[in-house]
């Protein structure tokens, strides 16, 4: 990223910005959380506008093509529920979801999944706004009073009530001026693809269920690729984790890894020029090496590269480690999560060491709100929580039944007159109830921890 101290400047002429609408709620991002969010604030009222840069929704499961989505389940046992379960049924009607596994751990169809997401923002009355990027806000009194974007049309600005910031990255935190961290060193990025002409009867040991929340990965394969790396043969490399993609031939793959910042729009520029080269390669090397993939061809990759990490808020709570592993019955729980805490190395082809979880955690609302915020919220990967939670709860399905919290909490906010940092804890959990979450908050801590 250019140096700004270094930086020289241009003035800009003074602009008079067109407001083009009102909106009691303004998520912006439409990835899970952000679909969700918008889909429970519509329907607890609010009039709801979604902005998304790209031309669908979906996220990181669509635009990156990142599954099997994490995860639904734990011990046999449904610990998320309401619209993210709602959505997953919708996918799997059209044929796009396989809801079976018990681990939770449900694979998608990145095209049905757009499909199912933006049928439900319409039938909830949620206006969309695609191929629009949001720019800035305006401020008074504390309060964001309009989100300004910037698309085909210029750059225009909308009211709100409410903003629910689900753009992955805190940008409408930050450019309220609301405290964010960054950890010095982030967790990989990973470019995700899909191939035909795959092997898949020879690979059927890998498809099987997660256990202990491990995907299965192939020993084989992976010895021969680290055999590769370590000859400067073949790039940084996690896994590999194989998917059956819904059809015989057809496999969907997360290997490629390399560090990066999302935020830092040259670094990350870079990252996707060298992982869709590094992508090509591998593909020849899998072909190469192994009689599975011999037939392989790409059918396609993910149209950015996945993002685990970028900024989180400073929170009016941070969620932490104890909290995963020895759960919490906070007052304000509006999700769950029961991820393995898995941290993915930014220097090696190794992960950490896994803490498995055996029962599901909570998560309180106050890790959505920014310090100092009178109506903004968070839902997704830029809440507030410290290494190991956030190896956790950054996942999905987590993210998801974050977002139903946050939509609930803004559509509460904008009929009872509540700020975002004072919501009544009581009214969003008989709200999140009567969406069918799933928020009982009396947990059994029960861990247990493997290399």
């Amino acid at each position: 990223m250019a140096n700004e101290k270094n930086a020289s400047y241009v003035v800009e002429a003074p602009r008079t910005t067109p407001v083009f609408g009102e909106f009691d709620t303004i998520v912006v991002g439409g990835g899970p959380a952000g679909v969700i969010a918008a889909i429970a604030a519509a329907r607890g009222g609010a009039r709801t506008l979604l902005i998304e840069r790209y031309g669908f929704v979906g996220g990181m499961a669509t635009s990156a093509l990142v599954t099997p989505i994490s995860e639904f389940r734990v011990g046999g046992e449904q610990h998320i529920g309401g619209i993210p379960l709602e959505l997953m049924r919708r996918a799997a009607k059209l044929g796009g979801a396989e809801l079976e596994r018990d681990s939770g751990n449900w694979p998608v169809n990145d095209e049905i999944m757009k499909l199912a997401a933006q049928q439900m923002l319409v039938e909830s009355g949620v206006t969309m706004l695609f191929h629009t990027w949001f720019a800035d806000v305006v401020v008074d009194g504390g309060a964001v009073t309009h989100v300004i974007v910037q698309n085909k049309a210029g750059r225009t600005a909308y009211g709100c009530k409410t903003v629910i910031d689900c753009s992955g990255d805190a940008d409408v935190v930050r450019a309220a001026g609301l405290p964010t961290v960054k950890d010095e060193v982030l967790q990989p990025a990973t470019l995700w693809f899909q191939l035909g002409g795959v092997d898949t009867d020879a690979l059927e040991y890998v498809f099987g269920d997660a256990v202990d929340g491990i995907l299965p990965v192939s020993e084989s394969i992976r010895a021969r690729l680290a055999e590769l790396h370590a000859a400067g043969e073949v790039p940084l490399f996690g896994g590999p984790w194989i998917n059956r993609f819904f059809r015989d031939g057809f496999v969907s793959i997360n290997v490629l890894r390399e560090p990066t910042d999302a935020s830092d729009p040259e670094w990350f520029t870079r990252t996707e020029i060298s992982l869709r080269e590094k992508m090509h390669a591998l593909i020849d090397t899998l072909r190469r090496e192994f009689p599975e993939f011999r037939n392989a061809w790409l059918a396609k990759s993910g149209i950015q590269t996945g993002v685990r990490e970028t900024y989180h808020i400073v929170g009016l709570y941070k969620l932490s480690q104890d909290d995963i592993i020895n759960p919490k019955a906070f007052p304000d729980t509006i999700a769950k999560g029961a991820h393995t805490i898995d941290i993915h190395h930014s220097d090696s082809i190794d992960q950490n060491e896994f803490v498995l979880l055996r029962r599901p955690y909570n998560v309180p609302f106050r890790c959505l709100v920014p310090q100092g915020s009178v109506n903004v919220v968070t839902a997704g990967r830029s809440l507030s929580a410290d290494g190991p939670g956030f190896g956790s709860v950054r996942v999905m399905a987590t993210c998801m039944a974050m977002g139903q919290g946050a939509g609930i909490a803004a559509s509460l906010a904008v009929t009872h007159g509540m700020t975002m940092s004072d919501v009544d804890f009581d009214m969003l959990r008989t709200a999140l109830i009567e969406q069918d979450a799933i928020i009982d908050f009396d947990n059994v801590p029960a861990t247990i921890s493997k290399d």
